[in-house]
């Protein structure tokens, strides 16, 4: 039959045979009384309309064909078929709104749905929604039949994959008839499901997620109004259900629900509801139900509550509330029962709903507010005892936080404000006494809302409040959460108020930070603050820096708070400059911060500070950033004067006593973040890259050095491919005329750099060079081990994405397969325990910049050597090491299964000895993730003759010397303390 399909297929579509013809020529298997055949022939014919074309199916032949098979619905062994075949057509322009009539009538009444399997089911309710969404017109006139008709379709179904269709279908329906007089079928056949759980097959392309069918349903159920007084009883119900996934469930249908219920259906539940949030919300037992019960107070009241009965006799006077109008009294009773109390307990549980209440519209934030403040403030007025002090404050600022918004704001503030400001006093220090501190914290919060509070404080008030939250977070405080909280605040202040935080914090930093004797902590403090409020406000990002920049360049900074600045500086325009505004940002970072700084340390190359080249690195860096985001024009602009000022310093070998020499750096990041399109302004761009690798040969700076080398890679890499031979070569041939040194190494490593990222075989013959030198044992065969970082490993700014480097699709894939075979052949063949040795460290530079699914593939061959690399090497390599055997037992853990517990666990167990010079903090910290995973991957059987050996190591682990480590020991023994418990 299937080659029947085919054959029929290909002559319709020539026009040797006719639709008609079709259907004629399988009248004996259409017509047959075997059920079998009739199942063929009408697969046949749904085979051929699903492949056809529109424009092979005459408009005359739909209606038809329409007719024949709705006729056909009404045999068993067909339907499969035959809704496929009405689905293949419906999808034509010449199916009329009569045939999705017809076609919904035999559907409703001849095709009972739930007695055929799955998929027959799944193409009934997706041919119902195909039809509601191209003919909503038949489903609107055929009204409740459409309504009646589904429901007895969906009745008892229970594969969500249908259940997904169906509930997404009800919406529809809803929308385009009149449900009313048919509510309750639906619905009857709809909320049996709530609420919906059911897990979902891992690896099944075809699974759909509880989350998805879970909001499906939700939709379902709150579509119409006219489900209402059915479903609010049974969601109220459920939201005292014992599981908690239930209980948000039906929260969240709730609040839901109130976008399409009448304020009736809810009015009738209100108090069993609000009584439930409430023990939901003390208890707080999971911090997702209280916000789903939290979110769905506000929800209810906003629609329950009246929208806005306020009256006002004059203006400026406090609007009358009418009590016996609202349905707060339910909150408001138990919370001015609580804040009256000699005790207040719960402060923060009723805050939370004094605060979900208000914010649900301006009236109920009106109401609330004028029934707690006058409490809070007499109480206020009189308590002494810090912990009642702090309660009440809490409460008063949730009240307050509602008022934020200008569309909900409280008129009686207004009123109170004298009140509230000698609650909070503006102009008063924070003590420096821990005892006090969580008062406090609680009282910056209070200002911090004042300040938010619309038109609330003055300008004048405002600048002193500020002040005060800024004395906190620069003053040293015996608890940093003080500082800590305070600098929060302002970030949080800086994104609402940039302009005052501007005029009045800014100035207040920039003043600490020059103070006389000031502590590297409180210093990395201020920064901290700086960084964090100037990286969340993007309008006080450009003053901050500039005023970093300028206390910098004017000399009013202490020479030991350069580097910190700097850094500083360098993280903010970072961070910036890889925001999707970036390149409009940058322009401007160069001309007021970037170049400001670039002047400072160029007139004064030796600032007398010890770290020094800390400090030109760090310029270095925040300069690549901004300016690789320049135009080729502005990049082209600015090259010229630094090309004057420092090709011939950088050309020279013998210039290493010149202050300019230590400054290179910066020459390599502007040159290095150049586009591939900007020129540099020399005449023979061959002659220069070899000349800078001749004086980079000569010189015995190794800053000069160094930098030589990071423009031949970054310049040789974003040449066009007939170019970057030409270069290569010539490098090369310079560097022929230099007697070999250990820069002839490290030249290799760059050259192989530049040009294995965009996979120039060119870039390979240097790989192979450098293993020819650790293979021949070669008399700096170590240095051309640890140089293979270079090659794939990161920069600040040479061959980097950031700064336009070429990197071609699959480079690392394609080196891990060409040189790590090598590496494997060459330490298999090796005798010389010091070639070996290299082998191991090139290895463990190839892997660890390896993506993981690269590295997945053949890693059987690469395990062997990685547990030679943790043995021999120490440090950063060692830990490099344990990472990659660490991803390995986490992706593919039978591959190690045969050594886990003779090599592996005998391995990490001796990289946790703290006395071993080898086994660093870095190394140690590897060991202990990885001796977490094994018992989650590898079964009690194979491990459990090691446990009693981790165990004793992980004990002494425990008295490390560093407290993460401890704190990682403590975590890791536990896991194999309880490992084959259970």
């Amino acid at each position: 039959m299937s080659c029947y399909c085919v054959f029929s297929y290909v002559d319709i579509v020539k026009g040797d045979m006719s639709l008609l013809e079709l259907v004629q020529a399988l009248g004996s298997y259409l017509a047959s009384e075997e059920a079998g055949r009739r199942s063929k022939g009408a697969h046949v014919l749904s085979d051929v309309l699903t492949e056809l074309p529109e424009s092979a199916i005459p408009a005359q032949a739909t209606t038809r064909l329409v007719q024949f098979f709705c006729a056909r619905l009404s045999d068993a062994t067909c339907v499969p078929h035959v809704l496929a075949s009405i689905s293949a057509l419906q999808r034509l322009s010449s199916f009329t709104d009569q045939c999705s009539v017809d076609v919904l009538r035999a559907l409703f009444k001849e095709v009972h749905v739930q007695s055929f399997q799955h998929s027959t089911r799944s193409t009934a309710y997706k041919l119902l929604d195909q039809i509601i969404q191209s003919h909503p017109q038949v489903a609107k006139m055929m009204g409740d039949d459409t309504v009646l008709g589904f429901a007895q379709m969906l009745d008892g179904e229970k594969d969500p994959r249908s259940l997904m269709i169906a509930f997404q279908i009800i919406p529809k329906l809803a929308k385009l008839v009149d449900i009313k007089n048919n509510a309750d079928d639906i619905f009857d056949v709809v909320f049996c499901y709530f609420p919906i759980t059911f897990k979902n097959r891992e690896g099944d392309p075809s699974s759909i997620s509880p989350e998805l069918l879970k909001s499906s349903l939700r939709a379902a159920i709150t579509c119409s109004a006219h489900f209402g007084e059915m479903a609010i009883k049974p969601l109220v119900e459920k939201t005292t259900a014992t599981s908690q996934s239930v209980k948000i469930d039906a929260y969240e249908t709730l609040t839901a629900a109130t976008q399409t219920y009448s304020p009736e259906v809810f009015a009738s539940e209100m108090e069993v509801l609000i009584e439930q949030i409430r023990e939901d919300v003390v208890m707080a037992s999971d911090e997702k139900v209280v916000n789903a019960a939290l979110d769905t107070l506000e929800a209810v009241y906003s629609v329950v509550s009246p929208a806005a009965p306020l009256t006002s006799s004059a203006a400026g006077q406090t609007p009358e509330i009418d009590e016996t109008t609202t349905s707060l009294d339910y909150v408001l009773k138990d919370a001015i029962f609580q804040l009256t109390a000699e005790e207040v307990k719960n402060s923060d549980q009723v805050g939370k709903l004094l605060l979900a209440a208000a914010r649900s519209s301006a009236y109920n934030c009106n109401v609330v507010s004028d029934a707690v403040l006058p409490i809070v403030v007499e109480r206020l007025g009189s308590a002494e005892v810090l912990t009642l002090r702090r309660e009440l404050m809490d409460v008063l600022n949730y009240v307050l936080s509602a008022s934020c918004d200008i569309s909900r704001k409280a008129e009686c503030l207004e009123a109170d404000k004298d009140n509230l400001l000698n609650i909070y006093r503006l102009d008063a220090s924070v003590p420096l006494d821990k005892e006090y501190s969580f008062l406090h914290i609680t009282r910056l919060k209070g200002i911090t809302l004042l300040i938010l509070m619309p038109q609330f404080l003055d300008k004048n008030e405002t600048s002193l409040a500020l002040q005060t939250i800024s004395r906190a977070a620069i003053e040293r405080n015996e608890d940093e959460n003080v500082n800590k909280e305070a600098t929060h605040l302002l970030v949080q202040l800086s994104q609402s108020n940039p302009d005052q935080v501007q005029t009045t914090v800014l100035p207040m930093f920039f003043t600490a930070l020059c103070e006389d004797m000031v502590a590297v902590h409180k210093i990395a403090s201020l920064l901290n603050a700086l960084g964090a409020i100037g990286v969340a406000a993007s309008k006080v990002l450009l003053p901050i820096l500039d005023g970093l920049a300028s206390v910098i360049t004017t000399g009013s900074l202490a020479l030991s708070h350069y580097v910190p600045t700097i850094t500083t500086i360098r993280k903010m325009i970072e961070t910036t400059a890889a925001t999707t505004n970036g390149d409009t940002v940058c322009p401007e970072l160069m001309t007021k911060v970037v170049a400001p700084l670039l002047s400072w340390i160029s007139e004064s190359p030796d600032t007398g500070h010890q770290n020094q080249h800390s400090i030109v690195v760090e310029i270095a860096k925040a300069t690549a950033a901004v300016f690789s985001k320049l135009d080729t024009e502005t990049q082209g602009q600015y090259l010229k004067p630094v090309f004057d000022r420092y090709s011939a310093i950088a050309l020279d070998p013998d210039n290493t006593s010149d202050p300019l020499c230590q400054l290179l750096p910066l020459y390599s990041a502007l040159v290095c973040a150049c586009t591939p399109q900007t020129k540099l302004p020399v005449e023979d761009l061959s002659r220069y890259l070899g000349g800078l690798a001749s004086a980079a040969l000569k010189t015995t700076s190794a800053v000069h050095r160094d930098v030589s080398f990071e423009i031949i890679a970054a310049t040789i890499n974003k040449a066009n491919a007939g170019t970057r031979g030409e270069l290569t070569k010539s490098v090369l041939e310079c560097a022929d005329k230099v007697e070999s040194g250990v820069a002839h190494i490290l030249l290799r490593h760059w050259l192989a750099r530049a040009l294995v990222n965009c996979n120039d075989k060119a870039g390979y013959e240097c790989v192979r060079w450098l293993l020819g030198q650790i293979t021949q044992g070669s008399m700096y065969s170590t240095e051309a081990a640890e140089g293979f970082n270079i090659i794939l490993g990161n920069h600040d700014w040479s061959v980097t994405p950031a700064t336009h480097g070429v990197f071609k699709l699959l480079s690392k894939q394609r080196f891990y397969a060409t040189v790590v075979p090598e590496i494997t052949s060459s330490f298999k063949s090796a005798s010389d325990d010091k070639i070996k040795a290299n082998l191991l460290v090139v290895l463990t530079h190839s892997v660890q910049h390896m993506p993981k699914s690269v590295l997945m593939s053949g890693i059987e061959d690469v395990v062997p050597l990685l547990l030679s690399a943790i043995r021999l090497t120490s440090g950063s390599l060692k830990a490099a090491s344990i990472r990659t055997i660490t991803m390995v037992v986490l992706e593919t853990p039978d591959t190690l299964m045969s050594k886990v517990s003779s090599s592996i666990i005998p391995l990490l167990i001796g990289s946790l000895t703290y006395s071993d010079a080898a086994n660093t903090v870095q190394v140690r910290q590897a060991t202990l993730d990885a001796l977490s995973l094994v018992p989650e991957k590898y079964a009690y059987s194979v491990i459990h003759g090691a446990r009693r050996d981790v165990l004793r190591a992980l004990v002494k682990a425990r008295d490390d010397r560093k407290r993460l480590v401890r704190a990682d020991a403590v975590k890791a023994y536990n896991k194999w303390l309880n490992f084959g418990d259970i």
